[in-house]
């Protein structure tokens, strides 16, 4: 059995159809998420160090993390060369 990270990887790297405008627009859907989450951090990073919620590391961390999804997504979004 795969463990759960494995599983997730495959389905964010899984190939998207991108001549099609239904799949095209439920993956930019599953997009939005990635895109919230990587905005509330970097809100949070940007906070007066009194304000923020987060410790640094965390935040570098979840952001880094964030980017190398929404990278995965794109090249699985790009056709090959």
């Amino acid at each position: 059995m795969k463990r759960s990270r494995v599983r997730e990887r495959e389905r964010i790297r899984a190939a998207v159809q991108t001549t099609d405008p239904a799949a095209l627009a439920t993956y930019a859907s599953l997009l939005r998420p990635v895109v919230a989450s990587l905005r509330a951090l970097a809100e949070d990073a940007t906070a007066a160090p009194s304000k923020r919620v987060h410790a640094r590391a965390y935040l570098r961390r979840e952001m880094l993390r964030g980017i190398r999804e929404l990278e995965a997504r794109i090249d699985a979004a790009a056709p090959t060369a």
